[in-house]
């Protein structure tokens, strides 16, 4: 009794994993020694479902010949035991295995998680049932239902369409820059469009004398002016478009009356 107390059922455990993952057919066989005759065994693929010893047996042969030199390698190997009771002990715990093939054309990367459930028969101790499973890389930390394929796509194609526009705009002021200009120059209509190309007049000397600080602040504060005055169908970047003909002569005159009241001797006024 004293001997099943103390019983070292991790070092069996990780025995058996080894004899597993071996290229040699004796430490093969050296698993079912301990497994009992109607021990039910869940693995990782969709087939894996066997509950007698002789099936698994059988399904571990034929996979023998698959792996043909694959020699896996043990990156992590951990477990734990609870005993349950004086005739029960369940392990627990998980492990890492790779192998790379020498022309480098298959690479296996693989963790795992599983549970052994060892019984106390007639006084020998077998293993009566054993799961294993590949926790799901699609899904995230914190999130106890990965997300369905369509889900990702659409949230990687939002991150496409934010990096695509981000990649429009300037850093400093949001507005598009001439790459944006670029792409919507081909959607307009020449007839109906006009374009406005607006200077700061001494611009450098803010920069030189308050520094390159209050010269951002001066065109990020001039940009928002500027978005405020133009309309939800006119764009902002380099130039500005607008869509009517009639209207080109005032809008350009609320621009510059904008630009006038935002900055006088180099100074900003107001919000």
């Amino acid at each position: 009794m004293e001997e099943d107390q103390t019983m070292d059922f991790c070092g069996i455990t990780q025995a058996l994993w080894k004899s597993y993952f071996s290229l040699d057919r004796g430490e093969f066989e050296s698993i079912f020694e301990w497994l009992d005759e109607n021990c039910s065994i869940i693995g990782t693929g969709k087939h894996e479902f066997y509950l007698e010893r002789a099936s698994f047996h059988q399904a571990l042969m034929q996979e023998a010949e698959q792996r043909e030199a694959v020699a896996f390698q043990f990156k992590d190997l951990w477990c734990r035991q609870r005993r349950l009771s004086l005739d029960v002990c369940l392990v627990y715990g998980g492990l890492d295995i790779w192998w790379e093939k020498e022309d480098k054309t298959v690479y296996i990367d693989m963790s795992s998680r599983y549970s052994i459930l060892y019984h106390r028969i007639g006084g020998i101790w077998k293993v009566v049932h054993i799961y294993q499973s590949v926790p799901n890389v699609e899904q995230a930390p914190g999130e106890y239902y990965p997300k369905r394929l369509s889900d990702q796509v659409e949230s990687a194609r939002r991150l496409a369409l934010r990096m695509e526009d981000l990649a429009l705009r300037d850093g400093l002021t949001q507005l598009y820059n001439y790459r944006g200009l670029e792409k919507m120059w081909s959607t307009w209509d020449e007839a109906e469009s006009w374009i406005f190309v607006a200077d700061l007049d001494d611009f450098k000397s803010i920069n030189d004398t308050y520094g390159h600080l209050a010269g951002n602040h001066v065109l990020k504060k001039i940009s928002g002016r500027l978005r405020k005055t133009m309309r939800s169908g006119d764009v902002v970047c380099r130039m500005g478009e607008t869509s009517l003909s009639c209207s080109a002569e005032r809008w350009a005159d609320a621009v510059l009356y904008t630009v006038k009241r935002t900055t006088k001797d180099g100074y900003l006024l107001g919000t």
